[in-house]
């Protein structure tokens, strides 16, 4: 697919050369009227622009994409770090809802809270890694946060 798209600005860029020589070769043959030679120009400068301006945009994306694929992969990353914790947690509940024994509960639980931490640490630092990307996104989300904290603790 990305190949195919390539292939259309270079089309335009191509036609342009190609108008541009026709018309410097016309050029030597005759004279050219205004209105010719005016034509010849606009067909050159409308492909040439158009080619350029195609393969600028698609430049740019690729630009972009190469800057955030850092910050995706770290992102990524940890967001399989939390998922396989949840994963441990959610069995963790399981064993818990079918232990009978005291002592297994106040194990499971501990597991739970070093589970916990473990996710509120990876979050921590996945905030991070956005901060650099979005950071008003992530201070409207650390306030939301705040406020959010100070709420359970009037209660």
């Amino acid at each position: 697919m990305k190949h195919l798209e390539r292939i259309g600005p270079a089309l335009l860029l191509f036609f342009s050369i190609v108008v541009s020589v026709i018309f410097a070769y016309t050029a030597t043959q005759r004279t050219l009227t205004g209105l010719e030679s005016m034509i010849w120009q606009i067909f050159a400068f409308g492909a040439g622009l158009a080619g350029s301006f195609i393969f600028g945009r698609q430049s740019a994306r690729e630009a972009a994409t190469e800057v955030i694929k850092p910050y995706a992969r770290s992102a990524f990353r940890r967001l399989i770090f939390l998922y396989l914790t949840l994963r441990r947690a959610a069995i963790a509940v399981e064993l818990a809802q079918h232990s009978e024994s005291q002592e297994n509960y106040q194990v499971i639980l501990a597991r739970l809270e070093e589970i916990i931490a473990a996710q509120l640490m990876t979050a921590d630092d996945a905030l991070e890694d956005w901060n650099d990307i979005v950071p008003e996104d992530v201070e409207e989300l650390k306030q939301k946060l705040q406020s959010e904290d100070t709420m359970e603790d009037r209660k």
